[in-house]
């Protein structure tokens, strides 16, 4: 989680300069960080913490479609962006309430966040490839981080897939799984910081 205070301090500093897309960046780093620092907390007191992470879903998910409802503005129209969160949201409750208890790792709505935030990353680049225009693409902040979601969601799909049947099979698999995973988190970042250093620079 500590890695989370580079982007977010970038983010902090320079918000007020910020394009509207950035600042719903800012506040998906802020989100993350105080979600994931509580659930750190219970951690560190023995405390089961997987109800948190079924907050964090419904809070990264939010955020991230908001990112992408800015970048896609001229493409997709709001509305279906409100409906895409409104119906992910619920099926989240349901998950929590019905199929997958909130003391348990939500699996169905971490793999649906993953295919939905990798659609939407895919679907940047396609954009990006159909402009007809000259542009310094290494330059551009949204560059950087979509990149950022699309390895973090691409290599942990499959993570949050089998998550619930790994746990059970071998402690040290399962440690080794989650320091993948940690390692994703850590390039996503990364990638986020470039992004924001990128529009620094400009």
């Amino acid at each position: 989680m500590g890695i989370i205070i580079c982007p977010l301090i970038l983010a902090l500093i320079k918000v007020k300069s910020f394009p509207k897309e950035l600042k719903v960046i800012t506040l998906y780093l802020v989100c993350i960080a105080i979600i994931g620092g509580y659930s750190a907390y219970l951690w560190s007191q023995l405390k089961n913490n997987l109800p948190v992470l079924h907050i964090y879903t419904m809070v990264e998910f939010t955020t991230i479609m908001l990112f992408y409802q800015v970048i896609f503005k001229e493409y997709i129209a709001k509305r279906w962006f409100t409906l895409l969160i409104s119906v992910f949201l619920a099926f989240c409750l349901l998950n929590a309430t019905f199929i997958q208890d909130w003391k348990i790792f939500n699996t169905y709505p971490r793999t649906l966040e993953s295919i939905l935030v990798i659609g939407a990353s895919l679907y940047y680049y396609y954009k990006i490839t159909r402009q007809t225009l000259y542009t310094q693409i290494e330059k551009s902040p949204v560059f950087w981080i979509n990149t950022g979601f699309f390895i973090y969601f691409s290599g942990s799909f499959l993570l949050f897939t089998i998550s619930n049947y790994i746990l059970p099979y071998s402690f040290k698999f399962n440690m080794m799984v989650w320091q993948f995973h940690a390692f994703l988190s850590i390039v996503n970042n990364i990638l986020i910081s470039i992004g924001l250093w990128q529009h620094k620079k400009t």
